[in-house]
Order: structure tokens, then sequence, then C-alpha cells
């Protein structure tokens, strides 16, 4: 795979993502705007989805994909020397990455594309872990916290449990102890990813400088 097409695809993983994250904040803030793009896969909002729900869905789509996407831009910063800024994967138009214009738009990308997507999982963390409640079909069954288990009826996963806001038994399908633990794990191999990236664009920095100039 060049590094060409290694950028395209990043470049529009990453978009997609921010743009489905923008859209789940939208939808806990109870806000009419929300960024439009048609997908062969779309998630439909809802009124019948509570700020939980959005929060949920959110969460799940940062940890289960965001993870790929520190994950390329590193694979890329590998096969690159330059200025730090050029081995990062976002291109804007024709501008140079390693300019001064170039180094800000790849700041703002950086910002938006890897380090806004983890303050969204903490937004959407927050949510969850204060306003969600773990029910069951069955109303007469009282809700529980997100990390405890109700009575189990059947399987250790049985899409029995749902997440709401307490208010209702009905909400997306939830697994109380399987998927906090998942959706952390994922989140902790991302930072890892995004460690190796700053290490791997400071060394592309680093070999760009000649050697008569670090002697």
């Amino acid at each position: 795979m060049t590094q060409s097409t290694l950028r395209t695809i990043w470049m529009a993983a990453a978009l997609l993502i921010f743009v489905f994250i923008f859209n789940m904040h939208s939808g806990t803030q109870n806000s009419d705007f929300a960024l439009v793009i048609k997908l062969p896969i779309e998630f439909k909002a809802s009124d019948k989805i509570t700020r939980v729900g959005y929060a949920l869905h959110g969460l799940r789509m940062i940890g289960l994909l965001f993870w790929t996407i520190p994950f390329l831009a590193w694979v890329h910063a590998k096969g690159e020397s330059g200025p730090a800024a050029s081995a990062f994967p976002f291109r804007l138009l024709d501008i140079q990455p390693g300019s001064k214009s170039g180094f800000v738009v790849q700041t703002i990308a950086f910002l938006l594309l890897i380090v806004a997507p983890f303050v969204s999982a903490v937004h959407f963390w927050q949510i969850v872990g204060d306003e969600g409640k773990v029910c069951q079909p069955n109303p007469a069954i009282a809700c529980e916290g997100v990390w405890s288990r109700p009575v189990q009826p059947g399987g250790f996963w049985d899409h029995t449990y749902r997440l709401t806001d307490g208010t209702t038994n009905r909400g997306p399908s939830y697994e109380p102890v399987v998927e906090p633990i998942l959706v952390l794990a994922l989140l902790a191999v991302a930072l890892g990813f995004v460690i190796l990236l700053l290490r791997e664009m400071y060394r592309a920095q680093k070999r760009s400088v000649p050697i008569s100039e670090t002697s």
C-alpha cells in the first residue's frame, strides 16, 4: 500500500468517525444541529433515543473503531522523514505540511481527529456512568448501575439488559460487565498508538536533520 493510498484511507476514516461523534454530541445536548453525510450504513437519530443512548452509541464507536485512526497514522509516520507535521497523514489542498501554514493545519487536524475523540470518550463516559441505569424487560425488576449485573435470567450475554436513563426500561442493548471493560481496554490501545505516533513523528524529524547539524 502506497503512502498516498494510506493517507486517503486514513483521512476518510478519521473524518467519518469525527462526523459520527459530533452528531452524538448533538444528541446528548438535544441540539438540532448535526453534520449530515450519506453512508451505506447510517445511524438513525430518533426522539426515542435518550441522552444516555446517544452517549452509549458514541462511546461504542470510539471504543471499537477509533484505535484504527492513530494506528494507521503511526504506520504512515514510520515511512516518512522530514518535519514532524509531514509525518502526520492529514493533507489539505496543496498546503505543504512542513510550512508555517501547514503546521497550523496539521495541529488543528491533530486536535480534532486525534485529541477530540478522547475528550468525547470522557464526555460520553461521564453521561453513561452518572445517568445510565441497567434495566431488564420486566419493569418489576429494579434497575442498577452500569457495572452491576442484575438478576441473570439467561446466558452470560443474552441481550436482556438495556441501558436507559432510569425513567424507562427500554433502551439500547447493553452488557454491564463486558462493555465497560472492552471500551476502556480499546481506548488504552488507542492511547498507546497515539504515543507511538508522536514518537515516530519525532523520529521522522530527527531523520531529516543532516548529520553535520547533529554533530
